[in-house]
């Protein structure tokens, strides 16, 4: 009776084990899928900073080669001819360059933030893979446990009998010289 309860506390135990294992999992799994959700969001941030940044840096340019006009002008310059347009042209040429280095950049963030998103989908699925494996496992414990007291001769097994000695009587001794003899499952003998 004691190995049966030894038995059943050991299968509870594997169950509750298993389940506990899941239960981590699965808050591991949701924590991480808050976290993909945060670095996302992060992501769509950086974009909308590096665009505000890059109109921004439009805005000064512009005002700057608006300066840069009036100033050549107010020099009696012809600005759109000459040394001053190619000096204007070249101006809005590195402003540009500097307008794509804000973006990549902003852009670049972003990728960052996506990829650390990826990073935590796929530990919140190892999370709940790992959940469903240790349940399996309390289950499979559990029954292994079910099946070991089964097999020790507890819930399920016959009753077992040793087998009978062979006897053999003063005809069969003498016999057994003549005739041969094989023994049975029973313990008997049998002549053949």
């Amino acid at each position: 009776m004691c190995t049966v309860m030894m038995t059943a506390l050991s299968a509870a135990s594997s169950l509750a084990q298993g389940m506990a294992a899941q239960g981590a999992a699965k808050a591991q799994a949701l924590s991480a899928e808050q976290n993909a959700r945060m670095a996302e969001e992060q992501a769509k941030d950086s974009v909308k900073r590096g665009g505000r940044e890059e109109n921004k840096f439009r805005r000064q340019i512009a005002i700057h080669q608006g300066q840069q006009r009036a100033a050549l002008a107010a020099s009696g310059v012809d600005v759109d001819s000459g040394s001053a347009e190619l000096l204007q042209d070249a101006s809005r040429g590195e402003a540009e360059e500097d307008a794509s280095v804000i973006r990549f950049n902003a852009q670049r963030e972003a990728w960052g933030h996506q990829a650390q998103a990826t990073d935590y989908r796929n530990q919140a699925s190892a999370a709940r893979a790992a959940g469903r494996n240790a349940m399996t496992g309390g289950v499979i414990g559990a029954g292994a446990s079910l099946l070991s007291l089964a097999g020790d001769g507890g819930w399920f097994s016959k009753t077992k009998t040793t087998p009978k000695p062979a006897v053999y009587s003063k005809y069969d001794t003498a016999r057994n010289m003549k005739l041969k003899y094989k023994r049975t499952d029973a313990g008997g003998y049998f002549n053949y």
